[in-house]
């Protein structure tokens, strides 16, 4: 009984001590944001170079470069630059608004552009934007195989 009374005071003392993190002011969240985003602009300027992995080339709408693009379009939509959109759409408009290793893919990394190119049609309808993205889904869909999504990654 005693170690319970003692560990109620000590969390009570405690819990004077903690205080809630202050949260960053949001044009200071905004400014950073668009700062790290220049940064890649430009260290990427050329979206149509492959991206260097583990010693060898993939084409840049892998899903490590397809999770910037979705991130870039989040940022589109609170800090609307023509510029970002203009990124987006390029890239995705040089891939053909299509998936690495094609309409016929069941892994769950290559979808990951789809995302981009779904907000990008959401922006301005075209239904080019999402006709792969609707081939490839509806493959997976009709197919009778449902295991292959079975890593954390494929919610994302």
């Amino acid at each position: 009984m005693k170690k319970l009374r003692f560990a109620l005071l000590a969390l009570l003392i405690l819990s004077g001590v903690v205080h809630a993190q202050q949260l960053p002011n949001k044009s200071d969240l905004l400014k950073t944001m668009n700062k790290a985003n220049n940064y890649f602009m430009e260290k990427y300027a050329d979206y149509t170079k492959p991206t260097p992995a583990k010693n060898r080339l993939y084409p840049s709408h892998i899903w490590t470069r397809a999770v910037y693009y979705e991130g870039l379009m989040a940022l589109h939509q609170i800090s609307p630059q023509e510029r970002y959109y203009d990124y987006a759409y390029d890239w995705a408009n040089f891939h053909q608004w299509g998936f690495h290793r094609g309409n016929t893919t069941r892994n769950a990394d290559n979808y990951c552009a789809a995302q981009t190119y779904v907000t990008l049609y959401t922006m301005s309808p075209d239904p080019e934007k999402i006709r792969n993205a609707k081939i490839n889904l509806d493959m997976l869909v009709h197919t009778p195989q449902n295991d292959d999504w079975t890593w954390i990654d494929a919610i994302q």
